[in-house]
C-alpha cells in the first residue's frame, strides 16, 4: 500500500506537470513580428508605381522652335555727286532735285529758258535754251539725239544730235535755232523726246506756252 501510494503520488505529480505544460503550450498563439526590411521594400515599390503613373498621365512638352537669325544686309556704296562738274543756273528756269546715279543710259531734265507758262504774241520769234544731265554710267556721244514728237513744231526741225561727248554727271545744253510762235491763239505744248545711240527712250522735253494773238 505504501508503495502504491508513493507510485500514485508520483504519477499524480507527473500528470499535473504535464497538464501545466499543456496549458502553457495550448494558449493563444503569439502575434508574429513584422520584418522592417520587408515593410520598407513594399513602401518603396508603392511610391515608384505612383510616380510612374503620374509621369504617363502628364502631356509631353513640345519644344519651342528657335527664331531664324535675319542676315545683315550688305551696305550699297553711294555715289558722290559732288565730284561731278556743275553749270551756272539758267535765268528764269527751274531745276530738278538731285537723284541717285543709275546704271546704263539715264538722263535727267536739267532746266530751260524761257520757263513754261509764259505768254507770247502770234508769230513771235524766241530762242529756246535747254539742258539734260547724264545720271547714268555711260558716255553720251554724238549718236544721242532729241526728236520732235507732238504739238506745234516751232523750229521746223525733226531732230537734234548731241554736239559732243558727255561723261556721267556731266550736263549737255543746247540752243535751238530761233523759233516762231504759231499764229493760233490759245495754250499749246510742244513735246520732244531724248533717245540714246541705240534708240532707247531716255526722257522728255516739253515746252508749255500761251499765244495771245
Amino acid at each position: 500500500m505504501k508503495n502504491f501510494s508513493k507510485i500514485s503520488k508520483g504519477a499524480i505529480l507527473i500528470l499535473l506537470c504535464g497538464l501545466l505544460l499543456a496549458a502553457c503550450s495550448g494558449g493563444a498563439p503569439a502575434t508574429p513580428t513584422t520584418d522592417p526590411n520587408m515593410l520598407f521594400t513594399q513602401v518603396a515599390e508603392t511610391v515608384m508605381v505612383s510616380i510612374t503613373q503620374t509621369a504617363v498621365a502628364m502631356p509631353t512638352n513640345t519644344p519651342v522652335p528657335t527664331d531664324t537669325p535675319i542676315p545683315t544686309p550688305i551696305p550699297i556704296p553711294t555715289q558722290d555727286m559732288s565730284a561731278y562738274p556743275t553749270i551756272a543756273p539758267i535765268p528764269g528756269s527751274t531745276y530738278p532735285t538731285a537723284t541717285v546715279q543709275h546704271y546704263g543710259n539715264a538722263a535727267q531734265w536739267y532746266g530751260q529758258s524761257p520757263a513754261d507758262g509764259q505768254t507770247y504774241k502770234a508769230y513771235q520769234k524766241f530762242t529756246f535754251h535747254g539742258c539734260m544731265r547724264n545720271i547714268g554710267d555711260t558716255i553720251w556721244n554724238t549718236n544721242f539725239y532729241l526728236k520732235y514728237v507732238s504739238g506745234p513744231n516751232l523750229w521746223n526741225v525733226d531732230s537734234w544730235r548731241v554736239g559732243n561727248t558727255v561723261k556721267p554727271g556731266g550736263v549737255w545744253c543746247w540752243d535751238f535755232n530761233p523759233g516762231t510762235m504759231p499764229g493760233t491763239k490759245g495754250a499749246n505744248t510742244t513735246r520732244i523726246y531724248f533717245y540714246s545711240d541705240k534708240n532707247q527712250f531716255m526722257g522728255e522735253v516739253y515746252f508749255y506756252y500761251i499765244v495771245s494773238g
